[in-house]
């Protein structure tokens, strides 16, 4: 038995060891005109960290190139074509799972400088978009894995950059530069897209669990302030996400299981002839498989989700352009269900004196197409259609103490419940069908310009009810209606923008939007017959105005660059704020809420150390205006309040505001640092610290610090990848994080018995901090096998090491003092198994 037991692992390592070598392919195109580069020639060497091997090719009249019988490893790649500047890049991982499909865009030159060298340039962090010099980065689909605590989640990753951090680690809304994260744009394919996570709650952009799935993504681009004139709707920061094509030469397939998820995807060729290539992948929630297999988890509170994606790629003939059909979508739910719980507990998402049930679904579905006009021009329209749908119910718990029960040392209440009652249902609603074209036109190697138009038209559905639970209110345990709307909306953002290079080392992007929205309500169609004798219905137009923005960058040395961002930006508010209506009123009285403004003051030094190694920093000032704050009324003393919609955005809560006027304003300003080295010679590392300030005015005209004011948010991240002869690797990483305590308000003890929720003191707002610092630890460790025609990769992520008890917020519980501290994530073990294989 032992001899077999030999030979079997004898036969398995033989296998696992032995390398298959693997074909890459690619195209290059022009940036500006998208037409092909035939008669380039590309070089390709590496692997970096082993004897380098050298390919040479020639791009075909399709502007396609290949390289067959490359061995496994990291690679870097150069490009030389005439008229065209030198390109150059590192860091392009080989397997012997998937083929290696790469596409890239050159830059026309104004005059040749220099030979082409690999080892000489990298490409580093410049975003596909040409037209942003300056906060602005590209990143791939091997840093959303790649960095330490990032869990294959673009926003989760993007909070490593200098000027963001993440404002909950339950979720993975992302402060830019002081921001609320409403103010955050998500952009697919060209069109702007609903919040895409799992768990998302109305007014937000981040959730706990991404819907993107990482595996489809191509390389993206991330906005910190700034940015072109094509980007509108934000106030902070925007992902411009690009999906990637499917394999149209051979089949595919790849599967990972890991805590957070199966996932499993298929790609390839549709027809043998003409290019075309399909995309595929599902994911199913671990935790619930596991609950549906009955294993314990040690809670009843299980997160439910699943999501998909798919992109369909269709080229022209004679390389005249492409059509595409994409969609991604995701449903997920979870259940908080403290009346069956008889000892006492503390669940991450749940209050302690009510059940609690949610779900929430996103879907859209959408068509891009892309036409060539000539060498010099071209047409690209991208439509789509979006779903968005929340709901909740709750369910108070009343309930008796009947003891203590001592488990493992730590003592439980027991309980035995009295009652139950229902206090709450909600369900909104939101589609949308939208449109975005433009005209890109390349008028020679020093200019270019783009114009174009994005519509969008809205659909909202939103019902609301609650019981009241103050006792000073004459609707005191009576349900009252705070949602009753059918709504809709229309915006449109029409832009062009021009950029010109005066000399290789001088180049300018300038350009000028304008945003019109306008929202419309019909009291006569509403989810909940009242019976309202209000039939006039109301619409009402808010427009941004000019909205210019202009960036500059210029080449002081070889390793030297200064760099300069303008920008004025707008953004409606959170849909659901406009239909809001108090208790016991029958008409939304938000409806006449303008958009917020924000304008944009950046300027920057780039300083190339080395070879793939450099120094960023960057300084701005933000003025806020615009921003949406509580009315003078009579009811307080015409005093006005601190609360302002800049401090809203995040979290697992609604907001319920009172009548709002746009006349707050805010201001963000700071200095940013970045020390990084590209992944080389076996290594990579990025350190980035953001100093800043972040503060608000309210109606009481009262400067005082945000909610997403830490003063300071550093990062540190380091890996080192060991490969070894029978071309496995092995990569181990870290990531330290640090920031300055969150800011919180005193509790205002009688209102919050009332309501039963945490209510702060207004006059006192954010004059306290959480005794200390956000303090966390993360590692990675990853190990890949290439073996015959698969790959196999198994990692652990291991978030909060040190299990430090990060302070989130306080919460309330039905009990004196009517408060505890929440906390953030403790220590977080993650794993994956993942496999690639082709056929």
């Amino acid at each position: 038995m032992k001899k077999s037991i030999t030979l079997f692992l004898s036969l398995l390592t033989f296998v696992l060891a032995i390398a298959q070598n693997q074909t890459v392919r690619g195209v290059l195109r022009d940036k500006e005109s998208q037409s092909v580069i035939a008669g380039a020639k590309v070089y390709f060497e590496g692997p970096i960290t082993n004897p380098p091997s050298t390919f040479e090719a020639t791009t075909t009249p399709k502007g396609e190139f290949v390289f067959t019988d490359v061995p496994v490893g990291r690679y870097a790649l150069a490009v030389e074509a005439k008229d065209y500047q030198v390109f150059s890049t590192n860091n392009i991982v080989v397997t012997s799972g998937k083929e290696v499909i790469l596409s890239y865009e050159l830059e026309q030159i104004i005059e040749r400088v220099g030979e082409v060298t690999i080892k000489g340039k990298a490409k580093g962090d410049k975003p596909n978009n040409d037209a942003a010099l300056i906060s602005a980065r590209l990143f791939t689909v091997d840093e959303t894995d790649r960095f330490a605590g990032s869990r294959g989640d673009p926003a989760r990753m993007a909070s490593n950059f200098a000027g963001v951090q993440g404002a909950d680690d339950s979720r993975n809304d992302i402060v830019v530069r002081g921001n609320s994260p409403q103010g955050i744009l998500w952009r697919m394919e060209g069109i702007d897209i609903p919040n895409p996570n799992h768990f998302a709650i109305p007014g937000t952009t981040g959730g706990s669990v991404s819907i993107i799935n990482n595996k489809i993504l191509g390389n993206s681009d991330f906005f910190t302030g700034a940015f072109p004139a094509e980007y509108g709707n934000a106030n902070a920061g925007a992902f411009d996400l690009k999906l990637r094509n499917g394999n149209n030469q051979k089949r595919e397939f790849s599967s990972q299981l890991g805590l957070l998820g199966w996932d499993a995807l298929a790609e390839g060729n549709l027809g043998k002839k003409g290019g075309a290539s399909y995309l595929i992948t599902y994911r199913y929630s671990t935790l619930a498989m596991f609950s549906k297999l009955n294993i314990p988890l040690g809670t009843d509170a299980v997160p439910n989700y699943q999501d998909y994606s798919f992109k369909f790629n269709f080229p022209l003939k004679n390389n005249k352009g492409n059509l595409s059909f994409f969609g991604i979508g995701g449903w997920s739910n979870i259940d908080i269900n403290i009346s069956k719980d008889t000892l006492s507990s503390a669940e991450l998402y749940g209050d302690n004196d009510r059940d609690q049930l949610f779900a929430s679904k996103m879907h859209i579905w959408g068509s891009s197409f892309q036409y060539n006009i000539n060498k010099s021009s071209y047409f690209k329209a991208t439509v789509a259609a979006s779903s968005q749908n929340v709901t909740a119910e709750h369910q108070l718990v009343f309930r008796k103490v009947i003891g203590t029960e001592i488990i493992k040392g730590d003592t439980f209440q027991k309980y035995r419940n009295d009652s139950i009652r229902r206090n709450l249902s909600y369900e909104f609603d939101t589609k949308t069908i939208a449109m975005h074209a433009f005209y890109n036109k390349k008028f020679s190697a020093k200019s270019s310009m783009r114009a174009g138009i994005q519509l969008t038209q809205y659909n909202y559905s939103f019902e609301d009810s609650s019981l009241n639970f103050n006792p000073t209110s004459p609707l005191y345990w009576k349900f009252s209606v705070r949602w009753n709307s059918n709504g809709t909306a229309l915006m449109a953002i029409p832009y062009v923008q021009w950029k010109y290079k005066f000399s290789p080392a001088f180049t300018i992007s300038t350009g000028v939007q304008m945003q019109s929205y306008t929202v419309n309500y019909d009291p006569t169609k509403t989810p909940i017959a009242l019976g309202s004798a209000n039939t006039t219905k109301i619409s009402n137009t808010h427009n941004s105005g000019p909205l210019l923005r202009f960036g500059a960058r210029y080449q002081l040395t070889k390793r030297d660059a200064l760099n300069l961002g303008l920008g004025m930006h707008s953004q409606n508010q959170s849909a659901y704020v406009y239909y809001y209506q108090k208790p016991g009123n029958s008409t939304p009285h938000n409806l006449g809420m303008d958009l917020s403004k924000s304008n944009h003051a950046v300027l920057g030094w780039d300083h190339q150390m080395g070879k793939a190694s450099r120094i960023k920093v960057e300084t701005y000032y933000q003025a806020l205006n615009n921003l949406p704050v509580e009315m003078r009324m009579a009811s307080n003393g015409y005093k006005g309040s601190s609360f302002s919609l800049a401090n809203t955005g995040s979290g697992f809560s609604r907001f319920f505001p009172d009548s709002l006027e746009n006349t707050g304003v805010g201001r963000n300003y700071g200095v940013e640092f970045t020390v990084e080295k590209f992944f080389s010679k076996g290594f990579y590392y990025l350190a980035s610290l953001s100093i800043f300030n972040a503060e608000y005015q309210g109606s009481d005209n009262i400067w005082r610090s945000s909610d997403f004011n830490t003063d300071y948010a550093a990062n540190g991240l380091i890996a080192r990848e060991f490969v070894f002869k029978n071309k496995n690797s092995l990569n181990i990483g870290g990531k330290v994080t640090f920031a300055g305590a969150r800011r919180f308000s005193p509790m205002d003890t009688l209102n919050t018995i009332y309501e039963r929720e945490y209510v702060e003191k207004s006059d006192l707002k954010n004059t306290q901090r959480f005794g200390s610092p956000y303090r966390r630890f993360d590692i990675r460790i990853a190990y890949r096998i290439n073996a015959k025609k698969a790959s196999h990769e198994i990692a652990f992520d291991l978030v909060n090491v040190t299990n430090r008890k990060n302070v989130l917020k306080y919460s309330y519980i039905d009990s004196a003092p009517y408060s505890r501290e929440t906390y953030q994530l403790g220590f977080l073990p993650l794993f994956y198994y993942k496999l690639d294989f082709s056929l």
